[in-house]
């Protein structure tokens, strides 16, 4: 079988973890009396040992709502072989640690295909309601009951982490056609950080032949403690081509 060429394997990674290549620059529109916080997050992306990509994350939230919208963007000799680009925006409101989107919009373009896909939440479920791709199988739409779009999952795992909520993650996510199942809930401490790990694994709209393929991958963040509160430093997730990594900038 010929060898995937770099430029494939980049558009792999990128649709192997849907919620990995985003630019987000957020604004949340708010009552005045509300308290506004912005989060900012500058990441590279490496894979097959070298840097591939960058990511820029940066989140507007208050007490009760979040919004943002990004994009992730190949670099260096990725970039010179295939520009792929991802954007994505979307909203939603929070109670304590969670997360309830309202509305999601992404983007895709591999420089051979190019993607648009919108989500709406109602009634608890995310229901696609623009998208020419169709799941390889079919979901039912209770599947998507209290799923993430891939924007808002992002947030969950990237985020500052509290004692109570490091290595908490037991989440779906949703993006218009597959959904997947995100864990990150073993914890393994050394010196000032902890790294949660756990799996990715993908429970509806694949095709027999990629579940055969793929269906379970090792997924982890590592944080370190920073103040009351622990920062996301690296993320590593592996698939059947090799292993890619996320690192933090500022």
């Amino acid at each position: 079988m010929p060898r995937p060429t770099l430029s494939c394997l980049v558009r792999r990674y990128v649709s192997h973890f849907n919620l990995l290549p985003l630019w987000i620059c957020a604004s949340v529109m708010a009552a005045p009396a509300a308290r506004a916080e912005s989060h900012a997050q500058l990441w590279s992306v490496h894979a097959f040992g070298i840097k591939v990509g960058e990511l820029t994350l940066a989140v507007d939230e208050t007490d009760n709502a979040y919004e943002g919208s990004g994009s992730f963007r190949t670099t260096g000799l990725a970039g010179i072989l295939r520009s792929i680009r991802f954007t994505v925006s979307g909203q939603g409101t929070q109670a304590g640690q969670n997360l309830r989107p309202a509305r999601y919009d992404g983007y895709i373009n591999t420089g051979k295909r190019v993607s648009e896909t919108s989500l709406q939440a109602q009634n608890s479920l995310l229901i696609k309601t623009k998208g020419a791709q169709d799941p390889a199988t079919p979901i039912a739409p209770s599947a998507t009951k209290g799923a993430l779009d891939p924007m808002s999952m992002m947030w969950l795992s990237l985020r500052d982490q509290t004692d109570q909520t490091l290595c908490q993650i037991e989440q779906t996510q949703f993006d218009g056609t597959r959904l997947v199942r995100i864990t990150l809930k073993t914890r393994a401490s050394q010196g000032n950080s902890v790294t949660c790990s756990g799996t990715y694994d993908r429970i509806g709209g694949y095709s027999e032949e990629e579940l055969t393929e793929l269906k379970t991958s090792p997924l982890s963040v590592t944080y370190e403690r920073d103040g009351d509160l622990w920062r996301a430093r690296e993320v590593q997730l592996t698939s059947r081509h090799g292993k890619a990594k996320l690192i933090r900038r500022e």
